[in-house]
Formats: structure tokens, sequence, C-alpha cells
């Protein structure tokens, strides 16, 4: 599994697993995950939602992924620690997904700079070729800057969605010094990791946490 490079403030086991972890390491499905920008708590039923979250010791969430971002965030509030991991691609980016986690955690009293928080592998920007609407409607966030968008070799932009993601975070409010970033790219690594683009259709990797 891969580790998140900060120090978080109250005990947590928090990462990336890799296509060569035991599954049996993995939390157990909670979500149906659909692109969205949804957050929820972490119940007894599978959700749709793409993002999850809990204050209770020993419960472990997550999101699973092949190309898309994992992101998990943790910090303190007045009722203790919190700790949710959230699941972007596009989509759910330019929706706001990390937005609306971090609103949760706002809502139950906790400070954005209090968050430690981790961007894990994902597909960076070396080969995430898009579309011209998905720069469009990437381009109506408000921490968007047009760096985030290089050419490709192809003729096509490519998008650093792990960029757009740190800008919003920072964006938010949230501490540069407590990014515990994994930047891995999936299409690059094949032994290590899961890559919808470059053909694995079933196999997925998580972005887990959980308190304790």
């Amino acid at each position: 599994m891969l580790q998140p490079t900060v120090r978080s403030p109250f005990p947590l086991t928090w990462g990336f697993s890799t296509r060569l972890d035991d599954p049996s390491i993995l939390p157990r499905v909670r979500l149906k995950q659909v692109h969205g920008c949804g957050v929820v708590p972490a119940t007894g039923g599978i959700q749709a939602a793409d993002g999850i979250w809990t204050r209770e010791p020993g419960c472990a969430v997550g999101v699973r992924v092949a190309d898309c971002v994992p992101v998990l965030l943790a910090g303190l509030t007045p009722q203790g620690p919190w700790a949710a991991a959230l699941h972007a691609g596009w989509r759910g980016a330019v929706a706001g997904i990390l937005r609306q986690g971090v609103a949760v955690f706002r809502s139950q009293g906790g400070r954005p700079g209090d968050l430690v928080w981790a961007l894990g592998p994902a597909i960076l920007k070396c080969h995430f070729e898009v579309g011209g609407e998905v720069l469009d409607a990437a381009a109506q966030d408000p921490a968007w800057n047009d760096a985030l968008a290089t050419p490709g070799p192809r003729g096509k932009p490519h998008l650093d969605l792990h960029g757009f993601l740190r800008a919003q975070a920072l964006d938010l409010g949230m501490d540069p010094g407590k990014d515990g970033t994994v930047a891995r790219c999936t299409y690059c690594e094949p032994e290590l990791l899961y890559s919808y683009r470059r053909g694995d259709v079933e196999g997925r990797q998580w972005g887990w946490v959980r308190i304790g």
C-alpha cells in the first residue's frame, strides 16, 4: 500500500492500495460510485455517492479507482476525529466533490486549514488526454487556471487533474503543508496500478482511511 507523505494529528490508517496488495486488507464496499459529488456518512448499506465520511473509530471507508483520483481527508472537529474518502474523476472534480467533502467537514465545526489530505495515484497529465468540452467545464470553477491544460502529442489537450484538485484545495483554505499526495500515474505503471484507459476494465485500487 502506498502511504500519504504527511502525518495525521490523531491515530489513522490510510493509504492507496495497488494491484500487488492482498484484497483482504481492503474495506468493504459501501458506495455505488456515480461520478457525481454526493458525500454521505458511512452506514450499514451501499449508497449511491462518490464520497463517504466517518467519525467512528475502526470504521474503514474508501473509494475504488482505476484512473480517477482518490482523495483522502482527515481532521479534528469539536466532536472528535473525522475522516473521508472521495472519488474524483474529471466529472466529479468539475461538479465539486472536493468542495462538498470540505463543506461536510465545516458543517461539523472543522476548519479546512486543519485537514490533512492526500491525492492518490491516478492518470496524470502525461497521459490524460481530454476533449475541449472537459476544459470548458473545468474552466467554470473559480480555482481554474489555464496552466492546468497543456497541448498533447496527438493534438488534443491534456488535463492536470491532480493540479486542478490541488488548486481547489488551496481555494478552499486547505494547508499545502498538510498535503501528503502520492503522485503516481496509473497509466505509466502497469505492474503496480490498474488503469481503465490502458485496458484494465475490472481491476480497481482503493483510497481508504480508518480512524485508529
